[in-house]
């Protein structure tokens, strides 16, 4: 009996002993996953909002909305706010970094880190000019039907004017990229004149393009494996960029209008230059 007894005890002891090794490890893994979102460089907005961890807005109106072109209303989230619970922002040196913005539609727009948290931004969640029942309103952008959803990045105080500022909608993913993985790739370092021709691809064209794999998806790669200097004719090249529906009927890639034929010249140049520089 004793010796049954002693055994009951025995199991007892280990069952206890098992439940608490359980609790410490989910502990653990859940201080982990913590400590990891605050250690990271991106953002998964939409994982966020499945988690129910974007619910905490506030009402800001945009009196020049750059994309619906109207005052606008929106139900949105401090973007500092953001960085600052889900990235390890507080320990970089800022100015050594870039803020990409992912779209869900391949769209990749950056800026100088440093120059975003500047000013105030936000996440906007929802459109509260949409009709009942709906999130958001269409964006009509030459003649095509685009989607805002699911986030929409805006600002307050911020010139629409100046296009340093990207204002990405269809936005799904946010990745602090040092300037070395990025932009620094693509510097040419070793020709002045292609120099001018970069500064204005990295304003103009590589939120939409890459080169050598860097860059966005929404319009093809320029560079790898082939440039397309290499099988497109030069002066035929430049007369696209400079009107690309007078090639393509329905094409996406809008006219530059804030581009003169020299300074489309000169991204051509640093086009052929990368032609020299591939993976």
């Amino acid at each position: 009996m004793r010796q049954f007894q002693y055994k009951i005890v025995i199991l007892i002891l280990f069952l206890t002993l098992g439940c608490q090794q359980k609790t410490q490890n989910k502990t653990d893994a859940e201080t982990n996953i913590q400590s990891h979102g605050k250690d990271s460089l991106t953002i998964d907005l939409v994982a966020l909002q499945n988690k129910g961890q974007l619910k905490k807005t506030t009402l800001i109106t945009v009196y020049d909305d750059p994309v619906y072109h109207s005052i606008k209303r929106y139900n949105a989230i401090p973007f500092p706010e953001l960085l600052e619970t889900y990235t390890s922002i507080k320990n970089l040196e800022t100015s050594e970094y870039q803020i990409v913005f992912e779209c869900e539609d391949g769209y990749k727009p950056m800026m100088p880190l440093q120059k975003f948290i500047s000013v105030k931004s936000f996440l906007a969640v929802s459109d509260l000019d949409a009709p009942k029942g709906q999130l958001w309103l269409p964006i009509i952008k030459d003649g095509h039907e685009m989607k805002a959803a699911p986030f929409y990045l805006i600002y307050q105080e911020v010139s629409t004017k100046d296009v340093d500022f990207k204002w990405p909608y269809n936005l799904i993913k946010i990745h602090l990229v040092p300037n070395s993985e990025n932009i620094a790739l693509l510097f040419p370092k070793d020709d002045a004149k292609a120099e001018i021709g970069f500064q204005l691809f990295s304003k103009n064209c590589v939120t939409c393009h890459s080169i050598n794999k860097i860059g966005g998806n929404m319009g093809p790669e320029l560079n790898y494996p082939k440039s397309v200097t290499e099988y497109w004719d030069k002066t035929q090249l430049k007369a696209f960029i400079k009107n690309p529906a007078s090639f393509r009927n329905g094409v996406k890639m809008p006219t530059p209008t804030n581009l003169t034929t020299k300074e489309i010249d000169e991204i051509v140049n640093y086009l052929e230059y990368m032609t020299n520089h591939k993976l």
